[in-house]
């Protein structure tokens, strides 16, 4: 007998995809998200080659303005957690081995702090400190349709937004790493002096001993390498705003979080590799 009553669509149960369907979009997704996030980068790199004369004079004063706001500025930051770590790093050396001497404590403060706690420490208040303010400004210029603007009057975005702070980040980055490992080392000898009391001589002599000519491509591949990541994402996600102001939020937290794991993966790939070059922190 034929149905008369009306045809109710929440009768139908909209059948469940599989759990190879469910896998199939994640991996699809995931690969889109990452096509499009290198070509944030590349579309930034392969601008740079054909900048004219007044183009590179915009793209400089606006990366020297990326500079001075996130490496100047962040100076009184990074030297406050850099004599803090420094000082805590020598405590719980001297708690763990009250014994070692001054060798043993410049050794320690070469592997730990100018081989590691320097460039992701810097990396990571770096993300904090400034990749929320690229990805916030970014996102606002995207829901409030200037980047279409620029587009609009010739002006390649990418060129003219994200080049200028992928160079202001990276320079800022290595700029505050080295600043930061020197501060560290200072305020780990200034504690070592009121608890162990070792000579300036002894902890220079560990730490050129544990220093090697690897030290350098180590910090530069480090140091380079967080930087530009630094500059990467956070621009990637601010561009990622469609067109709600309330995207803009929740682009900046997403950039500074993926920002950070990032950052520590990347350190443990480098650091990883370095090591399986060199052999052991410490001899």
């Amino acid at each position: 007998m034929r149905e008369t009553l009306p045809y109710d669509a929440r009768s139908q149960k909209r059948a469940q995809p599989t759990r190879l369907a469910r896998l199939g979009h994640a991996t699809l997704e995931l690969s889109l998200g990452f096509s499009r996030l290198v070509q944030t980068a590349a579309s930034a790199l392969i601008s740079s080659r054909r900048l004219g004369a007044a183009a590179r004079r915009v793209v400089r004063r606006i990366a020297l303005a990326q500079v001075l706001y996130t490496g100047v500025h962040a100076v009184t930051l990074i030297s406050v957690i850099g004599l803090l770590i420094g000082g805590t790093l020598i405590i719980q050396t001297h708690l763990m081995a009250p014994a070692a001497g001054g060798e043993m404590l410049g050794t320690i403060l070469v592997a730990v702090v100018v081989r590691e706690l320097a460039p992701l420490v810097t990396a990571i208040v770096v993300t904090g400190r400034s990749g929320t303010a690229i990805a916030t400004e970014l996102g606002n210029m995207k829901a409030n349709s200037e980047v279409a603007a620029l587009a609009s009057m010739g002006i390649d975005p990418a060129h003219y937004i994200v080049l200028p702070r992928l160079i202001g980040a990276t320079v800022s980055v290595l700029v505050l790493t080295v600043y930061f490992a020197f501060v560290a080392i200072l305020g780990g000898y200034a504690v070592s002096l009121l608890i162990a009391s070792p000579s300036f001589t002894a902890i220079q002599a560990g730490a050129s001993r544990t220093l090697m000519l690897a030290d350098l491509p180590l910090f530069l591949a480090k140091a380079g390498g967080l930087g530009a990541l630094v500059g990467w994402l956070p621009c990637h996600y601010g561009l990622s705003v469609k067109s709600s102001p309330t995207e803009v939020p929740q682009q900046a937290s997403r950039a500074v979080v993926r920002c950070m794991g990032a950052c520590v993966a990347y350190n443990l790939v480098v650091t990883a590799g370095f090591y399986a070059w060199v052999g052991p922190p410490i001899r």
